[in-house]
């Protein structure tokens, strides 16, 4: 399943058990609300698929409250099913670190990572399911 918001495009593959959100420049808060809910409803099963961030070309503004906002759904919707699933970001930007993790708060039980290229993405998502911390 693909979705696409504004420039954020969602894609779901079940078989390989991962969500993949392709960020554009123009990405903002509102779009990425609107994309987060869309696969909630189309595919719930993908709590619990590792993600996989591409903000390569990201220029956009997603802030903490739209993370928050799609978190405390997310969570009714989880219970659990996301235990030592990974969310891996790719970002060439060094700060993004610090972002991802007050963001990680967020998904308690969730793996995060931050990598620069696509290719050190599928090294850690190819780790698998770990307890979190």
């Amino acid at each position: 399943m693909m979705q696409s918001v504004a420039d954020l495009v969602v894609k779901v593959d079940a078989a390989r058990r991962r969500l993949t959100l392709q960020f554009g420049m123009s990405t903002d808060g509102a779009a990425y609300r609107r994309a987060m809910s869309g696969w909630l409803e189309s595919s719930p099963e993908a709590v619990g698929y590792d993600w996989l961030y591409d903000l390569r070309r990201y220029g956009g503004s997603v802030h903490h409250d739209d993370v928050t906002a799609f978190a405390a759904t997310y969570e009714q919707l989880a219970q659990g099913r996301d235990e030592g699933a990974r969310s891996v970001f790719v970002s060439p930007d060094s700060g993004f670190r610090l972002w991802v993790q007050a963001c990680a708060l967020r998904f308690p039980r969730r793996i995060f990572a931050v990598v620069e290229t696509l290719a050190e993405a599928e090294r850690e998502l190819a780790k698998g399911r770990q307890r979190p911390g």
